[in-house]
């Protein structure tokens, strides 16, 4: 038998998330690791398996920090928030990040 090193090792924590979490979404992380170009399908190894608060901004999942970061440097530039000190600016930031809808999602990072 051949040993399988590309799993999550334990898949224990992962069926547990799924039953314990039947109605959110399962999304796949998918690093630079997991395709090597030569095969249309290759397996790569999972490494992990959690609950995130995430948003989709720009056509990329972020979770809060990132997409704080993000946000910040994209409006960084933007004329109506050039005049406003550093602290004003961090309660724009503060309030949009507010406003923004975040969906909890099973997460599974693969490569």
């Amino acid at each position: 038998m051949l040993k399988n090193e590309c799993s999550i090792k334990d898949t224990t924590i992962l069926r547990n998330l799924i039953l314990e979490n039947p109605d959110l979404p399962v999304i796949f992380f998918c690093g630079e690791d997991s395709w090597d170009g030569e095969y249309q399908y290759t397996q790569a190894y999972a490494s992990s398996g959690e609950i995130k608060s995430l948003t989709l901004y720009d056509d990329y999942w972020m979770d809060e920090d990132e997409y704080r970061d993000e946000l910040s440097d994209d409006l960084a530039d933007e004329e109506e928030y050039k005049s406003l000190s550093d602290e004003d600016y961090e309660k724009v930031i503060d309030e949009k990040v507010k406003n923004t809808e975040f969906v909890s999602a099973i997460v599974i990072y693969v490569g």
